[in-house]
Parts: structure tokens; sequence; C-alpha cells
């Protein structure tokens, strides 16, 4: 059975409460014909699944294959702004910024409120140099400081550079992968993981290119070695994120629209144990124009009657909730020019674009731009005033906001605001794994050449993620999962 477009019914038979019983497929014998065979298979093209393919080469691995569901790669990765977290004395102390790893763990264990696994956010944190350094070598390069981003706790936030606005970092690793022999095949969707007796086969394969409606031939592909899932997480299922918070009915995503969540269900249907699936974060929509949210230092937001609601650099299901709770369910996030012009390029020149059609807004005065809004000019003014003086007293009377994260008052004109509705944009639930990435089952144990990373795994991140940490994951872990499947599971990671 392949579950493409799950019913709320199946989906509750897979993902629902815990208590029930599972119910899994039941496994035929091998007795298919393989259509091809790799040492080991992938399953996504992200961040994530790159990272296990350089990773698996790194550890000796020549027969690797990449399988990405749309014509492209990426995913996710592709279109967010690739911020990656780590503790950098080099970047930090630059700007006078004092971090530790010490830190970095406590805030992740915080913002997860309790529900993240301690040993794999310690992984998370602890590796995250390491990696950024490592993508580095393949070539990726990040700006010489450091940012706090939307949700991100603190300024540790690392920006990769592309030369091509349009372009993206992911495009660097796909070289790198191509450079090394490592097969990308797309337009394959994963429609069914092959196994038996705790032990992962392979994976029946189909095009998604082909005319809509017409079933494509299944190819089924061995895995030698290993499956890798690294196929992203499920913000583009509306019926998923609905059936476990009915609060996201109708809004939009920030996803692609391969971010489904089959493959994880997949999963699920052999055995696999899922984990915080209740747990969605939403970010500021129309999604290109949330990036004005993405510095957190340099932005606020109001609502519809011009006031602070919020403290800006709050949780991101705080801020979810407070926006989800106004009348009706929209803000605006307001940034000076100066925070404008730190947008990239690419964004800045839709935002241009967008400005006839009133999804974004721009005045020349606080005043002007309170008009355009259609909010109480006054009270906006003075909301805009008392920032201000917060910044320039490093005291956030209102709402406590900290010191580190308001370092720019809003003053420079022309004035820009974007409305801000909650989109879905990560899926903090997803499959259990250990510290070497594999994939546990029910009983806790882990199924044999079975493992996963980034969004597709769930436990890392608990109920809540910090921004940044997402990007940071999908590479460490996927470093991990590639080296595991090709290397074995003993000794560190």
């Amino acid at each position: 059975m392949t579950l493409s477009h799950p019913t709320r019914r199946e989906f509750f038979t897979y993902v629902g409460a815990v208590s029930a019983a599972p119910v899994f497929r039941a496994q035929a014998k091998d007795a298919h014909r393989w259509d091809a065979s790799f040492d080991v298979v992938i399953v996504g093209s992200g961040a994530a699944g790159l990272s296990a393919a350089l990773s698996a080469h790194e550890a000796g691995c020549r027969s690797i294959l990449i399988l990405e569901k749309m014509s492209f790669a990426g995913g996710a990765s592709r279109i967010s702004c690739g911020y990656f977290n780590a503790v950098d004395p080099q970047r930090q102390r630059a700007m006078h910024i004092e971090d530790s790893l010490e830190l970095f763990e406590a805030q992740t264990i915080k913002s997860s409120h309790g529900k993240g696994s301690k040993e794999l956010i310690h992984i998370l944190c602890s590796q995250a140099l390491d990696c950024l350094h490592w993508l580095e070598g393949y070539g990726v390069r990040y700006a010489d400081n450091c940012s706090q981003i939307y949700g991100g706790m603190f300024p540790r936030g690392h920006i990769p550079l592309v030369q091509n606005p349009n372009e993206s970092y992911i495009d660097i690793l796909v070289e790198r992968c191509l450079e090394r022999g490592i097969e990308i095949q797309y337009s394959q969707s994963a429609d069914e993981i092959i196994a038996e007796n705790n032990c992962v086969l392979g994976v029946k394969t189909s095009n998604t290119s082909g005319p809509s409606g017409k079933k494509a031939k299944a190819r089924f592909i061995r895995a030698r070695k290993a499956l890798i899932l690294a196929s992203g997480g499920f913000a583009a299922n509306a019926a998923l994120c609905e059936a476990h918070d009915v609060r996201l009915r109708g809004l939009e995503t920030t996803n692609p629209p391969s971010s489904t969540g089959e493959v994880m269900l997949e999963a699920i249907a052999i055995g696999a144990y899922a984990a915080g699936c209740d747990y969605i974060e939403c970010m500021p929509s129309p999604v290109r124009f949330s990036r004005f949210a993405v510095f957190t230092e340099r932005m606020l937001f109001v609502d519809a009657k011009g006031r602070r609601f919020v403290r800006e650099d709050e949780f991101r299901d705080v801020i979810r909730d407070k926006v989800l709770s106004l009348p009706d369910k929209r803000a605006y996030v307001i940034v000076d020019n100066d925070g404008y012009m730190q947008c990239p390029l690419a964004f800045r020149e839709n935002a241009e674009e967008e400005l006839k059609k009133q999804r974004v807004f721009r005045g020349s005065t606080i005043a002007e731009l309170a008009e355009k809004l259609r909010i109480p000019a006054a009270v906006f003014v003075k909301t805009i005033k008392d920032y201000n003086e917060s910044v320039s007293s490093g005291n956030d009377r209102q709402f406590g906001r900290g010191r580190e994260s308001m370092r720019y008052a809003i003053t420079q004109e022309p004035f820009w605001a974007a409305s801000c509705d909650m989109a879905i944009h990560h899926t903090m639930g997803g499959l259990l794994i250990d510290r070497y990435c594999r994939v546990m089952n029910w009983e806790g144990a882990p199924i044999k050449g079975l493992f996963a990373c980034g969004e597709v795994v769930g436990g890392i991140h608990g109920a809540n993620r910090i921004g940044g940490n997402a990007i940071t994951e999908a590479h460490v872990f996927g470093r991990i999962a590639g080296r595991s499947a090709v290397s074995g599971v003993s000794g560190d990671v």
C-alpha cells in the first residue's frame, strides 16, 4: 500500500494516538526483481541529503544514489535563507559577542520546552562549528559577521554568500556531489520502503514528471548497505498539519510542494516510531516578505492598532500563538531603510514590485507609513518612539526584549512594512533516531539499514525550534548519517 495522499483516517492509523497499537504493512518476501542497485540510497537532495551523500563518499562509498521528488535539488533548504547557528569565537568576538557551547545548548533545551533529546541537542550544538568549517571546505562561503535571526535567541547565525542572488548555496553542494560521481535522479518519488524482518532492503520509486493522472512505471532500487531518509517534513500537507493543530486550517506554507511527509508515513508503515508530530512551527507570511522579520535586531511587530504585542525575540511558538490570537490573525513587521538594505537583493527587487499590490508598504515618515497601513498614526508614532528609546537605554520596559536583539533603532527613512499573517514553516515531529541517525522501531531498537536526518526526524527540537537550528541540524546529522551508513555505528560519532 502506498500512502502518497493519506486520508485523515489513514493518518491517525499511522501517526495517531500513541496508546493505540501500531498497524504495520505486511512485507512480502524479496521476490521482485531489482531494477538498480547501490550501496547507499538517499531520499531527498536538501541540506541533509547532500551532506549525507558527501559524508558517505568521504567514508569510502563509491556507489551512492540520491532520489529527488522535484525536478531540481534543494527542497526546503533551497528556499530558506540558509542561516546556520554555531558558536564561532572568531566571528563573534570580532563583534564583541561572548557566546559558549553551554549557552547554545541550554537555550536549545529551553526552547524545546524540555521535549527535545538532550543527547541529540548536545551533538547538534557541539558539532555545529566543525560542520560549518566542513561546508566551507566544500566551497560554501559565509559572511564574516553573525546575526540573531527571527526566533534565534542569540546572534550566532551564519548566512551563506552566493554570487547570484537567485542562486543557493545548495548548488555548490550539488556540484561537489556530481564531481565525486554521486548520482542524482530527479522527479523520482519514494513510494514504498521495501523491508522484511526489521531490515530495509530498498525502495520503490516512480517518475513524477509524466502526464498528470497517468500512473508511472514503478522501479525497485536495492540499497545494499543503507537507505537514508532525508525527505523533509510535512509542512505542505495541509491535512496532516490540521490534524495536529486545528488552528492551522487554511494557512499558507513557506515550504515547497514536495514537503508532504509521505516518506515519513512509509517508514512508519514498516515499523518506525514517530515523535512530536503535534509540534508545528509558523513564520510570518507572505513568504517572500517574511525576510523583513529575519534580522530580529532590526525589526519589530505591531498589530492593527499600531501597538507592539509581543517580545520580538521570543520563541517562535510564542509569537505564532500571539499572532493567531489577534482578532484578524494579522500583524505587521516594521523595518527602517537600513534594515531593508540588509535583505537579499532578490528580495528587495520583489518588494519594489509588490509595493503597487499593497503587500509591501513604504513611507517617508512613520506617520505616512501608518496612513498606508490604515492604522492609528499617533499610536504608531509613539510605539516607534518608545521602542527607539528602549534601544538607546538598552532596557525594553514594555516586554523585556534582550539587549542583544535590539541593537538598532528604527530611524532611517524610508520606513518599510509587510503584513505578516502566519504560515506553516517547519514540522518538528518525525522519525525517532539515535545518535548514529539509525531509525528506531516501536520497541526502541534500530531498524537495520534505515537512517534518517533533517526535517523528517523528530525529537531533536522538541516543541519549539530555535531559528537557524534547522539548517545546522540538517548538515550535522546528515554528515553523521552518511558516515554511519557506510562505516557502521561503532565508536564515537
